[in-house]
């Protein structure tokens, strides 16, 4: 058995023996939930904490042992989803297969296609071939010139940042939640803030804007680790096998059309006319 195969086999029995030991206790904590006496429950509760650190910490272990078992590769996908849940990510952006998506025509090929330099250079409207639309579209910060920055929608990008926050203040402020800020959504704004006065000062305008922002609505329960690795395992949470790479060929499928009269083979629509592929996840 080679160093990488003796790695991964370690990692996974402990993925087995955290995801059954997680399903085991929550059994327990059902069946005990009725029976448990008022004075044990603190005791139950601290004893419940110590077995989810523990808990963490073989998951966190296991992570890395998978991670190094691939000695500075990128690990496969599902490599990835697993190695995020064991650390107890929240399946949010850049976790696991949750990334920027690859570009087939990145910064480098616009810069050079434009005669730039792609570690310093900046592209002006007159070294821009295409329209007046599409440079404007692609100078995200509308500093009259495209940069690598413009190319950078990771969460380590400043201006991905600050544009998740605008979102989320339109959404406080847009009170009808249809998308459309409206002048009198504005007034009231300003009513509230304002209290009385003809004015909002820094702390009003502060206060009112982020006020309940960061509250979590609904509940913030997430699928224990358990069921997570579970879901991976069968397929529910994505799949163990490995997607397409870009620019390999889309795997070809029959499939019924929704009315069931038809059937579609995607390599007799490839050739004749564009064929575009949405895949989407819906719960």
């Amino acid at each position: 058995m080679t160093k990488r195969k003796a790695m991964i086999s370690s990692a996974f029995g402990v993925v087995l023996f955290l995801a059954s030991a997680n399903a085991q206790e929550a059994q327990r904590k059902v069946e005990k939930a009725s029976a448990t006496p008022p004075s044990t429950a603190t005791k139950k509760d601290a004893s419940s904490r110590d077995m989810k650190s523990r808990d963490d910490a073989k998951g966190a272990a296991a992570a890395a042992l998978l991670e190094s078992a691939y000695e500075g590769e990128d690990p496969p996908e599902a490599v990835r989803m697993l190695s995020a849940v064991l650390r107890g990510s929240r399946m949010g952006a850049g976790d696991g297969w949750f990334g920027p998506a690859e570009n087939r025509y990145p910064w480098k090929w616009l810069a050079s296609h434009c005669g730039v330099d792609p570690a310093r250079g900046r592209i002006q409207r007159d070294r821009f071939r295409g329209t007046d639309a599409l440079f404007a579209r692609l100078d995200r910060d509308k500093d009259g010139a495209i940069t690598s920055e413009d190319f950078d929608w990771s969460d380590r990008s400043p201006y991905v940042q600050m544009a998740r926050m605008v979102d989320r203040l339109f959404g406080k402020l847009n009170a009808e939640r249809d998308g459309h800020l409206t002048k009198e959504e504005l007034l009231q704004f300003f009513d509230k803030a304002a209290q009385g006065k003809n004015y909002v000062t820094p702390d009003d305008f502060r206060d009112n804007l982020l006020g309940g922002l960061f509250s979590r609505s609904g509940s913030s329960e997430m699928p224990t680790q358990a069921v997570l690795i579970r879901g991976l395992f069968s397929g529910e949470l994505g799949s163990l096998k490995e997607g397409p790479m870009l620019n390999d060929p889309a795997p070809d499928f029959t499939l019924k059309t929704s009315d069931g009269k038809d059937t579609i083979h995607l390599a007799k629509r490839i050739g004749p006319k564009p064929v575009v592929l949405v895949f989407g996840s819906f719960t």
